[in-house]
């Protein structure tokens, strides 16, 4: 009886690690972990290919942003002495939650031994945000009812913001005071940050591909408004960002009688670089 317990405990704890080896993605593939802009994970059909032999490498694509992902193009690399047909691959366009698949057929060179491919994918996208702001006449406020002026002061100036989601790059504005003229003319300043959410890299919009590095980091900002707008870079203006950049704009406001709304959409344009990566062995 004692050995029958002991067996089953053996096959028990056989059936658990396997399905830990599984659940945690001992298989062959290495998924691309962001949750921005394209995600994407690089498989291949064997985990280990004959010396000369061809094996096929897919590399799965999904848009999780809410914006169009456009220019595509996918490369798969880091194979050294491989013979990989079509190794740049083009895509047009990619539309919010759509999928896609890239595949390589690939021969392994005549000697053994372990590699890690990669996949690289370079993609142009935009990040969009779309302000409602209000000013107030302080003499207007001045002739309300008090529990109405004190309601208008306690609140921001921000009436409304709509801003694209899940963009490797992010756009965000901070404003959380009213916007009261008290001259003939003032500027009321607020705050944009821009970020590099994902694990990718940056470049230009007129980047090419492979992307050049005097364009890495850099991306075009520029604006539309009925407003008067100073900002610490001009418009449709190349602004260098890392992980992030911090700025102030500024609305200039004049004449407004009892309080006047402002409109302005902020845009950002720039492709950007990602990979995964999948180990094969060739025996």
């Amino acid at each position: 009886m004692r050995n029958q317990l002991n067996i089953m405990k053996m096959h028990f704890l056989l059936l658990f690690l396997l399905i830990t080896v599984f659940l945690s993605g001992c298989i062959n593939q290495t998924e691309n972990q962001i949750a921005f802009g394209l995600n994407f994970a690089l498989t291949s059909t064997t985990k280990q290919v004959k010396a000369s032999n061809p094996t096929t490498f897919i590399l799965t694509v999904k848009n999780l942003a809410s914006e169009k992902a456009e220019d595509i193009s996918a490369r798969l690399t880091n194979l050294t002495d491989w013979k990989i047909e079509n190794e740049i691959q083009k895509l047009e366009s990619l539309s919010p939650n759509d999928l896609y698949k890239f595949s390589w057929v690939a021969y392994a060179p005549p000697y053994n031994k372990s590699f890690t491919a990669s996949a690289e994918i370079f993609y142009l996208m935009k990040t969009k945000s779309n302000l409602k702001v209000r000013v107030y006449n302080n003499e207007y406020l001045e002739g309300l009812k008090r529990e109405e002026k004190e309601k208008i002061k306690s609140q921001s100036a921000l009436l409304s913001l709509t801003s694209s989601k899940n963009t490797p790059v992010s756009l965000t504005v901070s404003l959380n005071q009213p916007f009261i003229l008290t001259q003939s003319y003032q500027k009321f300043p607020f705050t944009i940050e821009i970020k590099n959410l994902g694990k990718g890299t940056i470049y230009t919009d007129y980047s090419t591909y492979p992307p050049r590095e005097k364009n890495k980091n850099k991306l075009r900002f520029n604006f539309q408004t009925n407003a008067t707008l100073d900002c610490d870079f001009e418009d449709d203006s190349l602004i260098e960002v890392d992980k992030s950049k911090t700025f102030v704009c500024r609305i200039l406001a004049r004449n407004v009688e009892k309080f006047e709304d402002f409109y302005i959409d902020f845009s950002l344009t720039y492709y950007y670089l990602d990979k995964a990566s999948t180990k094969i062995e060739v025996v």
